[in-house]
């Protein structure tokens, strides 16, 4: 089984891949970031060898304009499953209703 520290690993790394976060540039030479934070994650073991794994997080979009309490960074939600293997291999991802 793995343990949290493994799983936390594995969600972070996927929501990497699938975001691309960090440094930006668009088309006009504007500069943005683009970070995330995981809001919490429930496991449920499926067999001895599959983990499956739901996850909540916020993406945020930070350009030069974002400034508070006026123009804060834009904010999305998502909620995803994937299953995993006893080795952190993902066998299976679904993106789920907020």
């Amino acid at each position: 089984m793995l343990s949290e520290s493994e799983i936390i690993e594995i969600i972070n790394h996927k929501i990497e891949l699938d975001e691309g976060t960090g440094y930006k540039e668009g088309g006009s030479s504007h500069l943005s970031y683009k970070s995330f934070q995981m809001n919490s994650f429930e496991t449920s073991r499926i067999s001895l060898q599959e983990t499956e794994i739901i996850y909540r997080y916020t993406v945020y979009v930070e350009t030069e304009f974002t400034y508070f309490p006026d123009n804060p960074p834009t904010e999305y939600q998502y909620k995803k499953m994937i299953l995993v293997n006893s080795k952190g291999k993902i066998l299976r991802e679904t993106e789920l209703d907020v």
